[in-house]
């Protein structure tokens, strides 16, 4: 509508200017009042941004010695991080399980055909008195006097020490064996199942990391594995 109308009063004004002296009466469109708004709108949104921009520029500048100081503990606080989770990952993968495993209870042997063989020496303690009953002893009496004897009796007290040499094969059936001690363990974690997936953990932060290691300071952080995802 508006620029049909402005199109009529151009046509009139060039056909007046052929017929006769020109009108020096300024021209006036009348624009819809939603184009009004709408540039009214855009003139205030683009004041708005400039302010922006020129407050943001106005605080960088004013502020600048602590953005700085800022961004520097941010990449510290980045940094120590970043080490700190790498290293753990490290440690996982080099630990060990260390523990003391305690074992209380029963051994049954039966019918197992477990035969324990004894070959060694002791000491034996007599609880009764033993009669001996010697043919034919020869007693040293002292002073180089000796005795020989055709027939002996003697009697060994109860309490009496004896060293003895054992030399058997003891079987051993039907029979519960307590089992009481203490097994220790020490795992390497390098040589369980969990292995892999800490090498897995470790090579997803090196991917985190490895595009910004120049930010956080990290030039020996290596180009990791590509992804390993499972089927």
């Amino acid at each position: 509508m508006a620029n049909s109308e402005a199109r009529r009063v151009s046509t009139g004004w060039f056909s007046r200017s052929a017929d006769g002296p020109r009108d020096a009466r300024p021209l006036f469109v009348q624009l819809p009042l939603l184009w009004k708004a709408m540039i009214l709108t855009s003139f205030l949104i683009n004041l708005i941004l400039i302010g922006v921009i020129v407050g943001g520029l106005f605080f960088v500048w004013k502020w600048r010695p602590e953005l700085g100081s800022t961004m520097l503990n941010a990449q510290s606080f980045a940094q120590g991080n970043v080490a700190e989770l790498r290293d753990v990952v490290q440690q996982l993968q080099a630990a060990h399980i260390k523990t003391t495993i305690p074992l209380d209870q029963q051994l049954p042997l039966k019918g197992k055909g477990v035969v324990v063989p004894v070959d060694q020496q002791t000491q034996v303690t007599l609880t009764s008195d033993v009669p001996l009953n010697l043919a034919g002893a020869d007693i040293d009496l002292g002073a180089g006097n000796r005795l020989r004897a055709q027939n002996i009796s003697l009697v060994l007290p109860a309490g009496t020490p004896l060293n003895i040499a054992l030399k058997m094969d003891i079987p051993l059936d039907n029979v519960t064996i307590p089992i009481r001690l203490d097994v220790p363990v020490d795992i390497a974690m390098a040589d369980t199942e969990l292995a892999p997936q800490f090498k897995r953990l470790g090579n997803v932060v090196d991917r985190l990391v490895y595009p910004v290691r120049d930010v956080v300071d990290l030039p020996d952080v290596q180009k990791p594995d590509p992804p390993q995802v499972p089927k």
